[in-house]
């Protein structure tokens, strides 16, 4: 299944290039991946975004949330800048879709990573690995509320399970709701939100794949998103001072801007144009697996057997919604980048 339906499938990067000698010269490179490769790329990818976790918590201890997702985008938007420029030479944008773009740039790179990031520095690395499993499940969710997409008994079946695991997470096991640690309880609450606002990047970002590729869109979404965190990080500068970098929190910053966010993505998007959506989600279950192993090795995280179980069903629950995936689940793999 190729990553763009209708105007958009080629052998490009760009998938909605022109035709021409660059789009030849693409697709004769692209011969060389095969459907093996291509599952290794998908798997790297996910590898990739599993440390994402643990360098950002690492990070944190330096930065605050607002500062890293300046740090990260700028860096990232240098790298992606030469796509933004071929991609809108060669396609053109409508006045119509501009709140659209401007509206999937602020819930998938402003509030989701100010949810995400804001959450993970009041909780652990390891529950924000366990918790992004769910991101499906809540896109699923929302494409039968938002855009009434038929829901099959696997996926109703798959999101009790899923959304019984994150509650397993968020108490810490089968108990009764209560304020729980107070900061873990609001750090995980707000990665939860934090996957809310994806689902709605992936949901509203749907229509717009038919007419812009992937690439293009989170390209604009993460530049664009620059004209919040640029202001915002020098609002906190002005309040807290400069913050003490370190070699630890470089390192940090330079992992979730280049190998999360631009090359995996790339990767992603290469990768699954060779293999099936559904081929493609089995690789994500590498994701909080890793994620959680990454911070139990280098942070030393120590997640309670009632954290894991809730990890448990997670992984379960999205494990059943697709086994019948709706369109939107579909979209939500093919996405899967943007909660790198």
């Amino acid at each position: 299944m190729p990553i763009l339906q209708g105007p958009y499938q080629s052998g490009t990067l760009w998938a909605g290039a022109r035709a021409g000698k660059a789009q030849k010269g693409c697709e004769i490179r692209s011969m060389r991946w095969t459907a093996r490769r291509a599952l290794v790329g998908l798997a790297l990818a996910n590898l990739l975004w599993a440390g994402s976790y643990t360098a950002a918590k690492e990070t944190l201890r330096v930065v605050s949330p607002v500062e890293l997702n300046f740090l990260r985008f700028a860096i990232a938007g240098l790298f992606l800048l030469p796509f933004l420029w071929r991609g809108w030479h060669r396609t053109r944008l409508t006045r119509a879709d501009v709140p659209r773009l401007a509206l999937l740039c602020l819930c998938g790179f402003v509030l989701n990573k100010a949810a995400e990031f804001t959450g993970l520095n009041l909780t652990t690395a390891s529950d924000t690995a366990l918790l992004i499993a769910s991101e499906s499940m809540w896109t699923a969710l929302l494409a039968w509320l938002v855009l009434h997409e038929t829901m099959h008994r696997g996926s109703v079946g798959g999101l009790v399970v899923g959304a019984l695991g994150v509650y397993i997470v968020l108490e810490r096991g089968l108990n009764w709701p209560s304020l729980g640690s107070g900061r873990h309880l609001l750090g995980d609450g707000l990665v939860v939100v934090a996957l809310l606002f994806e689902a709605l990047y992936t949901v509203f970002g749907k229509s717009s794949l038919d007419r812009y590729p992937g690439l293009l869109i989170t390209a604009t979404s993460i530049i664009g998103s620059l004209a919040v965190w640029l202001p915002a990080a020098a609002i906190n500068v002005a309040v807290a001072g400069m913050p003490a970098m370190n070699t630890a929190a470089w390192l940090g910053v330079l992992y979730m801007a280049i190998p999360c966010t631009v090359v995996g993505y790339v990767i992603w998007m290469v990768a699954l144009r060779y293999v099936g959506a559904a081929s493609a989600g089995a690789t994500l279950y590498l994701q909080p697996l890793a994620g959680t192993a990454l911070a139990m090795l280098l942070l030393s995280e120590r997640p309670t057997l009632g954290t894991l179980a809730g990890g448990l069903c997670i992984v379960g629950g999205v494990w059943l919604a697709s086994r019948r995936p709706s369109a939107a689940v579909v979209a939500a793999v093919e996405a899967e980048a943007l909660s790198g």
